[in-house]
């Protein structure tokens, strides 16, 4: 057998050598650079327009930012490469000519003076930690033949400068720079990033924050030939060295952005994946400005409210269209640890008082009630079993109201009239369909007293739910991100609530609700003049408050925008004084108008041309001229009227109140009538009755009073004048005018009679403890 020429072994020899030297650090496994890739990053939360509200860490804790290479600027690219590897595109990953050159150097130091790595070493160090001493060079020497293989340079510089430690548990170039100079990295100059390429040699030592005159001397000493000025480095390292720029480190809207930080919390993939730099920086829909002006006027308004225990406040506003929330005021101030500042407001549930009646006068009129209809405000009882009474805001009772002015003036009798007759839990049910998800959790438990906001719901599901009058009847689905990924960090939706854009109520009723809640002269029974609500632009507002006063609401939307303001405290101590909701209706009025200026013309100001609230009422409606007093068709007799629009279906008939003579009124309002002195007489029905109190009710003495002092009303309808009253059986007196006695209270069942001489009678019982 023949042996093969010498010169073909040792070229074959070659050949092998020069394989394994190329091959081998590709093919052989490299599992600590695929883990390094996947490290997680931090999360940058922006504002719409682009503004930094906040920099969260990465899950270790490390203040550390993804910034693809194409977004850092030419000049930090070439400052870093000639402060840490000048020869970075000519060398296969170890440089001899540096190896050469400081090995001579040490050798005459006789220690080590001068390393070589390159910066293709100094990420193969940070991926995996060898060693000190020459085995550890020669495993970091190892690692970059291994990354120069697989990667190319751009990528081993881009990985590089996103994980350059630069001490103060920073790592990277984005990082840095947000936390020296406060500005995004496409805005780091020359000047700066000088000043940032040196810190990675000594970081103690040459960090600006905490030295800036070295700092500046070792950019100096880099900067040699490159034509930057001293004095703007001086400047620079001056301006890094300063703590009192928010921008360093940005925390804006801390409750509106711990929320988004729940929809990554599941730590998006590393910066391998090409759409790294979006999972790494949420772009919100909040807009700064208008956050900044939200939580100043919510400031301002609660310094003149601090002996009143109002001492906190949260704020939501939607644009209607979209759904996307411009302004999210969890509290008024996180750092107020014993107001209990970083409770979210938006989501605590809380009583909203009159807040609730919109949509319940909403599913009146889908359930067949007319805008025209007559609501008694009249002492009543409600309820089974322990009585019931309402009383309205002012204390006054205002006979008949019509359906509009009642939910414009926010009376609470007719309220509760309704309520009764939709059904509590018709109620309910309709409120999850909004969205109320809280009210689900207690479904059956709140009463009559659900028609003045008994039950517990958040400013969240407020502020969606009455942007549905706006909107036609429909709900938005809030949108917290400009490019919403497949989570959203809002609460789950129940399964008994609606699907965004689904109506919820007809357009006939989200119309009319509109109509009525922007109607000043309806709203004024209950509110006067109201100032705060009388904005120059179309507007809409709700308030209320809490039984007990701990908090008080405003609701407002114009046809873009909904706002909700709560106030109150945390602690659920009793408001002291009358603070009323004209408070959070002020700040709202004044929110909704930034918020219009902020849509407006690039100018600023309102856009008058486009209608900023313009209720549509649907085809199967129509304007009727009606009776101001009755809610009847208008006839010759009726001294008011008003336009009202009314389903077809239920056209009033004319008015039977007005004609020759006084007005003759229902027979509910006959002591109202005569114990206010009013012109006019009752339609008698026939037999008379006893309208309060209610048989089957039970009343409770108040033990601060003397038992004595104690008396319930009874008032009656169509008995004639001076008809008897018999308690137990004994004569106690007769009625009087009003149709009206009060009867002192004892303890036990009681039984009440009233009898008159053209033979009436009529009789309850109920119970007196």
């Amino acid at each position: 057998m023949s042996k093969a020429p010498a010169p073909f072994i040792l070229t074959g020899a070659i050949l092998c050598l020069m394989a394994a030297r190329f091959l081998a650090p590709r093919l052989l496994p490299y599992p600590e650079l695929e883990a390094y890739r996947e490290r997680p990053y931090g999360l940058v939360i922006q504002d719409r327009n682009g503004r930094v509200l906040r920099v969260l860490p990465a899950a270790d804790g490390v203040k550390r930012e993804w910034a693809p290479l194409e977004e850092i600027p030419a000049g930090a690219l070439r400052l870093f490469i000639r402060a840490e590897d000048r020869r970075f595109y000519f060398h296969g990953g170890v440089d001899l000519i540096s190896v050469a050159g400081s090995a001579l150097r040490n050798l005459r130091a006789g220690r080590v003076v001068s390393g070589a790595s390159t910066i293709t070493m100094q990420l193969a160090r940070l991926i995996t930690k060898r060693g000190p001493g020459l085995g550890g060079k020669i495993g970091e020497a190892w690692d970059a033949l291994r990354l120069e293989a697989r990667l190319s340079k751009a990528e081993i510089l881009e990985l590089w400068l996103n994980g350059i430690p630069f001490g103060s548990n920073i790592e990277g170039l984005a990082a840095m720079t947000r936390a020296r100079f406060g500005v995004p990295l496409a805005q780091l100059d020359d000047s700066r990033a000088v000043l940032l390429a040196v810190i990675p040699r000594r970081p103690s030592r040459y960090d600006p924050a905490s030295n800036p005159q070295a700092a500046a001397a070792a950019a100096l000493s880099l900067s040699r030939r490159l034509g930057l000025s001293e004095a703007a480095i001086q400047e620079a390292a001056l301006e890094a060295s300063r703590q009192d720029r928010p921008e360093k480190a940005p925390f804006y809207a801390p409750h509106f952005t711990l929320r988004l930080a729940a929809l990554n919390s599941g730590d998006p993939p590393g910066p391998k994946h090409e759409s790294a730099g979006d999972l790494y920086t949420l772009r919100t829909t909040l807009d700064l400005g208008l956050q900044s002006y939200a939580e100043e006027r919510l400031a301002m308004e609660l310094s003149m409210l601090g002996r009143n225990r109002v001492s906190n406040g949260a704020i939501l506003a939607i644009e209607n269209e979209t759904g996307a929330v411009r302004v999210y005021v969890g509290s008024a101030s996180w750092f107020n640890e014993d107001q209990g500042g970083k409770i979210d407001g938006v989501r605590v549930l809380n009583q909203p008082g009159s807040c609730l009646k919109p949509f319940l006068y909403a599913l009146a009129l889908d359930r067949g009630f007319s805008p025209a209809d007559v609501l008694p405000d009249l002492p009543t009882v409600f309820g089974g079993g322990e009585a019931y009474i309402p009383a309205n805001f002012n204390r006054r009772f205002n006979g008949p109201v019509r359906f509009r002015v009642a939910l414009a003036s926010s009376l609470n009798i007719p309220a509760v009239y309704l309520l009764e007759r939709v059904g509590v839990g018709a109620f309910e049910e309709y409120l999850v369909s909004l969205g109320f998800d809280s009210v689900a959790a207690a479904m059956g438990s709140h009463g009559t007293g659900l028609a003045l906001g008994n039950a517990e719901v958040s400013l969240e599901e407020l502020v969606r739910g009455f942007s549905a009058f706006p909107r036609g009847g429909s709900l938005p689905a809030l949108q917290w991100l400009e490019r919403p990924p497949a989570r959203q960090p809002g609460p789950p939706q129940s399964p008994m609530s609606s699907p965004a854009g689904t109506p919820v109520m007809s357009s006939y009723a989200a119309a009319l609700i509109t109509d009525i809640l922007s109607d000043r002269a309806s709203r004024f029974v209950g509110f006067g003049p109201a100032p705060a609500l009388a904005t120059e632009f179309g507007s809409m507002f709700k308030t209320g408050t809490a039984n007990q006063y701990q908090h008080i609401w405003a609701l407002g939307a114009t046809g873009r925008f909904t706002v909700g303001v709560w106030m109150g405290n945390f602690s659920g101590e009793t408001v002291v004084g009358r603070t009323g909701s004209s408070i959070p209706a002020r700040l709202a009025a004044d929110l909704l108008r930034a918020l219009e200026e902020s849509a407006g013309s690039p100018e600023g100001g309102l856009v008058s041309a486009v209608p900023i609230l313009t209720p549509e009422f649907p085809a199967q409606a129509e304007q009727v001229n009606i009776c101001a007093l009755s809610g009847m068709a208008a006839g010759p007799d009726c001294p008011g009227t008003a336009a009202e629009w009314i389903a077809r279906s239920r056209i009033p008939q004319p008015c039977t109140w007005h004609g020759a003579g006084p007005v003759r009124y229902p027979p509910e309002y006959q002591s109202w009538i005569a114990e206010r002195f009013r012109p006019g007489r009752v339609q008698n029905e026939g037999a008379g009755r006893i309208r309060l109190p209610v048989s089957g009710s039970v009343y409770y003495l108040d033990p601060s009073l003397p038992a004595e002092a104690q008396a319930l009303r009874v008032e009656t309808l169509d008995f004639s004048p001076g008809a008897l009253v018999y308690a137990g059986g004994l004569l106690q007196g007769s009625l009087n005018q009003a149709g009206v006695y009060v009867l002192p209270l004892e303890r036990g069942p009681q039984r009440v009679l009233v009898e008159d001489e053209n033979g009436s009678s009529a009789s309850v019982s109920f119970e007196v403890r």
